[in-house]
Parts: structure tokens; sequence; C-alpha cells
């Protein structure tokens, strides 16, 4: 009887495809109508079209899976299909094989398409996402159908096994944004990113890395390795599989179980992501209530009762449990390192100010020893308005900074329209490593700013932060060779003015004695330092306003080339010329 079951594996292939003509052929007429005649009669653009002829793929070949499988769901037709010399396990493979064939199907006729009306072949970078998507998918959709009672529920299940890693994803962000609340200094966003960098690479499990990537030996490993992976799944629960249970949601208590609590928590993750609220402790009491009716609402409908058994209360209690003492446990962790400054002597670079995605940056050119240069630090400077300390003094002012924000988070603003709620501090340890904190600031009217607004003032009027913030004008290398072209645009009321004479040399120099004048007698410099920009104040004026366009092109460093040669955009910066740039207004004739 075995024998005669292998045997028959191929004839019953062949004639299942054979049946699957009328799919192919409806098929073929959605897909080409769609992406090459009506195109054709509209006269628009072809690739619109093609993209939702991609998504019609997607439903194409989602809907089959779903009809081929559906014979799980209905006691008459699985006592049916068990009647027949195949067994269960090969009408699944025989299943996923047809759809397999069906997928490849369409995409060849979307490439068709494309080069019928001599599309962008660009477009077929996408298949690089497309193709693991479909296969994928396709399994997926025999896995959920194995572990659902329910055609309906195998369709919703397929696309919530295909969202799971996201779905994790969004937990761990949960997580991160609790102990976020719970222990000064620590961000969410930059936990969650140096995990997903280091440990969970969402971006390979869903491919999207290979966006911009060429394809390589991992993209084909990982993607059979996940094929291979849900395949076993399938014939372990096709195995394991209640049918009994037919008709029922879920077949299997355990997953409809897992089922609950994951989704459970995805209402409060999400609810944490949206909702502003600085009360961790309602927040973790309203994130708990939404879970537990989630939770309810789930399994009273998988149980058709909105009794739910003592075991269901069971296995949330043990959930909630188990998911409490892992942000616990990340809480209590992340608490030892809580007042950590680290030694001035041991800090390479540091920084300070508002841009909490910097590491993402910095990431980006540090070297192979884990260092990061100083050609770096000046492509930094110029590409991102980076200012990155290296003096031993200013380190040593920036962890000055450091010790009094965690001694007192409290700094009052009058104008809270101007008020920043956040500062980061980053050191570049000199063993490669990097220490990140990002510290809420209270605007508080019994706070006490002298210490801060002099600790602040002592970085932004040292040399180095100007050398660095205003480069283009202080930094004297741009004026020693012919590496580097400057050149200023005067601008008043959004009109430039042509009448105005602007000597590069004479400007820059009258520009510097009113920046340096402007920056020193500045109030509020913990409030400029923790802006994005380090924007100084300017006054309010109800004349002409003027304003100062200063155009750098750096030579050395084009934006891309064309036709072999290099192309240059210029880096503007702008300055508003309000009352207090006297020298500057008094050198170019202006009220």
């Amino acid at each position: 009887m075995e024998q005669k079951k292998n045997n028959i594996f191929m004839p019953l292939l062949l004639y299942s495809l054979k049946n699957k003509r009328n799919w192919f052929l409806l098929s073929t007429v959605i897909i080409l109508v769609t992406t090459m005649l009506i195109p054709f009669i509209l006269r628009v653009e072809e690739e619109l079209f093609i993209a939702f002829g991609i998504f019609e793929v997607f439903v194409l070949v989602f809907i089959n899976c779903l009809v081929d499988n559906s014979f799980l769901h209905n006691d008459s037709k699985l006592a049916y299909y068990k009647s027949k010399p195949a067994t269960l396990r090969q009408q699944i493979s025989i299943n996923i094989i047809i759809n397999v064939i069906f997928a490849a199907y369409l995409l060849l006729l979307i490439v068709l398409s494309v080069v019928f009306q001599k599309i962008d072949y660009e477009i077929f970078e996408s298949f690089k996402l497309i193709i693991p998507w479909l296969s994928a998918g396709i399994f997926l959709a025999a896995l959920s159908s194995v572990l659902s009672g329910n055609t309906l529920i195998a369709g919703v299940m397929t696309i919530f096994n295909f969202a799971l890693p996201a779905i994790i994803y969004l937990i761990i962000q949960f997580m991160f944004s609790i102990l976020e609340n719970m222990v000064a200094g620590f961000s969410a966003n930059v936990l969650m990113d140096y995990f997903v960098n280091n440990f969970y690479k969402l971006e390979y499990i869903y491919f999207s890395a290979y966006q911009n990537m060429d394809l390589d030996f991992i993209y084909f490993l990982l993607l059979g390795v996940i094929l291979v992976g849900i395949t076993l799944l399938i014939f372990k629960m096709l195995k394991k599989r209640k049918n009994e249970n037919t008709g029922s949601f879920i077949v299997f208590d355990g997953y409809k179980y897992f089922v609950s609590v994951i989704a459970c928590l995805i209402v409060p993750a999400a609810f944490s992501v949206v909702s502003y609220n600085n009360n961790i402790v309602s927040g973790i009491f309203v994130s708990l209530l939404m879970a537990a009716l989630t939770y309810y609402i789930i399994i009273a409908a998988m149980e058709r009762s909105f009794r739910i058994s003592n075991l269901s209360m069971k296995v949330f209690v043990i959930s909630m449990a188990v998911f409490v003492a892992m942000t616990g446990s990340t809480v209590v962790i992340a608490s030892r390192y809580k007042n950590v400054v680290p030694a001035a002597e041991d800090v390479r670079v540091a920084y300070v100010g508002n841009d909490g995605w910097l590491y993402n940056s910095i990431k980006r050119y540090i070297e192979d020893d884990g260092q990061l240069s100083e050609d770096d630090i000046s492509v930094l400077r110029e590409n991102y308005g980076t200012v990155l300390f290296t003096d031993r003094e200013n380190i040593e002012t920036v962890t000055d900074l450091h010790k009094e924000i965690l001694s007192d988070n409290n700094y009052y603003d009058e104008k809270e329209y101007y008020y920043s709620p956040q500062i980061d501090i980053i050191y570049g340890m000199k063993d490669g490593s990097f220490i990140i904190r990002e510290y809420r600031i209270y605007n508080n009217s019994g706070a006490d700013n002298a210490t801060k607004d002099e600790i602040a003032h002592r970085l932004l009027n040292s040399q180095e932060f100007k050398e660095k913030n205003y480069y283009y004008l202080y930094d004297e290398k741009y004026y020693s060779g012919n590496d580097y072209l400057l050149s200023f645009r005067l601008w008043y009321n959004g009109i430039e003015s042509a009448s105005v004479e602007l000597n590069t040399e004479g400007i820059r120099q009258h520009l510097i004695k009113d920046i340096d004048e402007k920056s020193g007698k500045t109030d509020n410099n913990f409030l400029r330092l923790s802006s994005y920009n380090y924007d100084m104040p300017y006054k309010e004026y109800d004349g002409i306003m003027y304003y100062l366009d200063i155009d750098v092109i750096d030579k050395n460093r084009p934006d891309y080339y064309e036709g072999g040669k290099p192309v240059y955009n210029d880096k503007v910066y702008t300055i508003e010329l309000d009352e207090d740039f006297k020298n500057t207004r008094k050198y170019l004739n202006l009220k």
C-alpha cells in the first residue's frame, strides 16, 4: 500500500495541475488586461498598472492556496481526501508545488508585460522581494490551513504568521518603551536600533535589505532555511493535527493560546507607539487593561462562548507574568548603568544635542577598527551639521553637563513653543564602543537654569564648536587652497538683492565678529545646545528682514558623477541678519 501511495504522487500532481487550467486561463486574462490592454487604451503610465498587476499576483496566489487546502476544513471533504491512495502529506505537497508553478507563471506574465511595453527594467529589482514573499506566503498558507479548522481563519492566520516577525518587533519595542519611561537616559528607539542591527535582523527576515544590495549566498541560504523550516512545521503539525476539531477556528489548543497572547499584546504595544503619556503607572495599567480585554474577545470568539475556561485565564496570567518578568529584567539590567558617566580620558568623541538618530549616521563612517577617523568626523560635520567634540576640555564639559542632568532634569522656558523636550548625549569610546543617552527635560517654573546655562555656554563658545558648527566661516583650511568654493547671497523679504556687492573675505570676517559677540551674550544656552541645529535666538524685526545664504562647495567630495564628470551641489547655510549683526549690516550698508 505504501509503495502504491509513492507511485501515485507524480500522476496525481499532473492531474491536479491539469484541473488548474481554468485558473491559469482566467488569471492570464486578468493580468494581461490589467497590465497591457488597459494602459494601452488609456495612454497612461504603465508602471502603475505593472505594480497593480503584481498586487493581483499576490491576491490570486493567496486565494488559490486557501481554495486548494480548504479540504482540511470540511469533515466530508477531509474524509474523501483521506480515502485517496495519496497521503495528506502528499496532498499538501502537491498543492504547494502547484501554487509555486502558478506563481511563477503569473510572474512570467508580468515580465512579458514589462518587456512588451519597454518599461524601465529596474522594476525587476523588486523581484528580489516579491519572489521570497510569494514563496513564503505559499508555504505559510499551507501551514495555516493545517493549524486552522476554518478556511477564512486560515487566511487570517496566513497574514498573522507572515507578519509574526514584525509583531515580535513591535512587542519588543513596547518592552523598551516601558524601560525608557522607568530608567532615565535610555531611549527605546536607540535600544531597538541596537537590538535590530546586532541580533534581530528584521530587514533580512523580510529580504528588504536586498532592495539596495546584490544577491549573495546569504539570500539563497536564508530563503532555503525559511522554506525548509516552514515545511518541517507543516509535516509535524499535519501528523499531530486533531482532525476531530475540523470546523473549529483553531484545531491546536497550543496555537490558539499562542495567537491569543501575541494578539493581545499588539493592541497595548501599538497604543504605546502613538501615545505620549509620561505617567508610567497609568500607562502600564491601561496596557494591562487593553491586553486583558483583547485576550478575552479573541478567546471568546475562538471558543464561541462569552464564558472562557479556567485554562484560558491561567494561560493569560502566566503569559503576562512572563512578559512582566522579561520587561522587569531589562529594567534591572539598565538600572545598573543609569548613572554611568564615562571618564573623559576614555572618550574619543562626544556629542550633545537633539539628534537621537545620530548614531545611525556615525555607524556609516566607522572604520574597520571601530574608530572614527578625522576625515569621518569632517564628513559628518559637513553632511549632517554634526558637532563631535574631540578636544579634551570640551569632552570634560560634556561629562559635567551629563552629571548635572542626572542630578536635575528640570529647566524653565517661559516660551514653551521653542522648548525642546529632550537632550541626547553620545560618547564614542576609545575602545570602539558607544554610550548613548537620551534625557527628557521637564519645563518646571521652579527650576534653576544657571548651572546648565553656564556649562552649555562653555561648549557653545569654545573655538572647537565654532570651527565645526560654522566651519565654512571659522575653519581656515577653506581659505588656504583651491579645494573649496564659498559664495554669499543676500535676500530681503524673499527677494535676492543684486545691488549689493559681496566680498567673500570681507563679509566673512564681519560675520565671525558678530557671531562671537552674539554667542557670548546669548541667554538660555542650554536650550540652544539642545536644539537640532544649535540655532541662536533671533530678534523679531518689523522692517525689512535680511537673510544671508552661504553656499559651500567641497570640490574634494562630488555628490555624484554624470558622464564621467563630477557634479557638485551647494551646501547652503542661512543666517538671519537681525539687529545683533551690527558689523555685517554696517559692512553691507543695510539699515
